[in-house]
C-alpha cells in the first residue's frame, strides 16, 4: 500500500491561507507512517505566504513545493461569467500531466477542502485504465441535462480528483483538455467531456459538498469541500462541518481571535446571479432578485 501521497493545489495569493489550512488538515489527520509532497500550482503567491505555507512542516515533516507555471498557454483564456469566481489557477489542472512527468498518480485537491481523516483507502484506489477517481457533483442531474450526458454518465465535481498521470500522457489529455475549452463551457464541465466513460466513481465522503444534516455516518466525511457561498472563512460559522475547518486553522500563521470568535456575530451578505445570501449567527437565508 502506498503511504507516500502526492497532492496537488493550484492557486493565487488570495488562496494561498486558504491552501495553507487545507495542507494542515491532511498533516493533522494522517497517520504516523504517513508522509506528503504537497505541490502548488503557483499562480503568483507572494513570499509572505509561501514562508507560512512552509511552517506547516512543524505539524509534520512534509516536503512542500511551489512551482511556477507557464503562463503562455492560459492567454486569451475563457472564464464563464456565470462563476466569477473563476480564475486562471482553476485552468492548471489541465497541463497537471505535463508538470509532472515522473509521477505516475497524484491527488489534486481545491483549496477550500479539508481533511479530517487519513486518505490512505482513497488514493490506494485502483484506477487501471481510468483516467481518475471522482465524486458525484451535487448538481450531477442538472448538468447531465445540459451537457446531454446519458443517465449512466454521472457528471463529477472537479475539486477532488485522483488522477492516472500516467494515462494521461499516454491519451493526450492535456491536449484534449485545451482543444476543449468554448464559451459556454468552464473548466469543470471540460474535464467532464474529456475523462467521460474513463473515470471510476468513489464515496462522496471523499468529496462532501453537501449540508451536515445529510450525511448519515456518525463521523464527518473524510473530505469536507466547502462549495456554497456560506464558506466558514466568510461566515464565521461553526455549525455543522465548519468547526473542521476552524481545528485546521488553529495549526497555521493565519489563525486570529477575530476569524475564530468574533466573525461570526456580523451579518454576511453575497450576492450571485439569482440570489442575495444572508448569514448571520449560522443561520443561512437567500432573497431571489433574478
Amino acid at each position: 500500500m502506498i503511504k507516500t501521497y502526492n497532492i496537488c493545489y493550484a492557486c493565487d495569493d488570495n488562496y494561498a491561507p486558504l491552501a495553507g489550512v487545507s495542507i494542515a488538515s491532511f498533516l493533522k489527520s494522517s497517520n504516523s507512517d504517513e508522509s506528503f509532497n504537497f505541490y502548488i500550482l503557483d499562480n503568483e503567491i507572494t513570499q509572505t505566504n509561501k514562508e507560512k505555507i512552509k511552517t506547516l512542516k512543524k505539524i509534520k515533516e512534509c516536503n512542500i513545493e511551489f512551482i511556477r507555471v507557464d503562463k503562455s498557454k492560459f492567454e486569451n483564456l475563457y472564464l464563464p461569467n456565470k462563476k466569477g469566481y473563476l480564475s486562471i489557477s482553476s485552468y492548471y489542472r489541465f497541463v497537471i500531466s505535463d508538470i509532472f512527468k515522473d509521477i505516475d498518480k497524484i491527488l489534486y485537491v481545491d483549496c477550500d477542502v479539508i481533511a479530517t481523516t487519513s486518505i490512505a483507502d482513497f488514493y490506494n484506489t485502483d484506477l487501471t485504465n481510468y483516467y481518475a477517481a471522482v465524486i458525484e457533483d451535487t448538481s450531477c442531474l442538472e448538468n447531465q441535462h445540459r451537457l446531454g450526458f446519458e443517465e449512466n454518465e454521472i457528471y463529477f465535481n472537479a475539486g477532488v480528483l485522483l488522477i492516472n498521470l500516467d494515462l494521461w500522457r499516454e491519451n493526450n489529455i492535456s491536449t484534449k483538455l485545451f482543444e476543449t475549452i468554448s464559451d459556454g463551457l468552464d473548466d469543470q464541465d471540460i474535464l467532464n467531456i474529456i475523462l467521460k466513460g474513463k473515470k471510476i466513481l468513489v464515496d462522496n465522503k471523499w468529496n462532501w459538498q453537501g449540508k451536515a444534516k445529510n450525511y448519515k455516518e456518525k463521523t464527518p466525511p473524510a473530505l469536507i469541500h466547502f462549495i456554497t457561498a456560506y464558506k466558514p472563512w466568510i461566515t464565521g460559522s461553526k455549525l455543522g462541518f465548519n468547526n473542521e475547518y476552524f481545528k485546521a486553522l488553529k495549526l497555521t500563521p493565519w489563525n486570529n481571535f477575530y476569524d475564530q470568535n468574533i466573525r461570526r456575530f456580523f451579518p454576511i451578505i453575497h450576492k450571485d446571479r439569482k440570489f442575495i445570501h444572508i448569514c448571520f449567527l449560522g443561520v443561512k437565508t437567500r432573497i431571489k432578485y433574478n
